[in-house]
């Protein structure tokens, strides 16, 4: 993502960014240090159906989405930067959000849970 900043001074629509990439860093962390996301916190993520991984030009998923804030359920949908793909553990980290992953698509090269 880029900001154009143009004067000097606080740029205030950094902020919700800031939070994202704060979000993310304090998620990577926990993955550091072997503290996954459990079950409680999957149940409660955007659930990825046929999923499969894309260049955009960063990674990204793509598959059906389920619980997912902004897209219908049942509908097609496109995550943000992939910075954690954990299948055999059922998530992966966006730079938004976790989401928990369902079956992989056909041919993607993942194999079903």
């Amino acid at each position: 993502m880029t900001f154009m900043i143009t004067k000097d001074g606080p740029a205030p629509q950094l902020g919700p960014e800031i939070d994202r990439l704060n979000g993310l860093v304090h998620a990577l962390e926990d993955i550091r240090r072997g503290r996954h996301p459990g079950g409680d916190t999957l149940a409660a993520c955007p659930k990825l159906q046929h999923w499969e991984v894309i260049q955009r030009p960063d990674p990204s998923l793509t598959g059906i989405m389920f619980n997912h804030p902004r897209i219908g359920d049942g509908r097609p949908g496109l995550t943000t930067g992939l910075w954690v793909l954990a299948p055999s553990l059922g998530y992966a980290r966006t730079l938004s959000r976790f989401y928990a992953l369902g079956k992989p698509a056909a041919g993607s090269g993942y194999d079903a849970r």
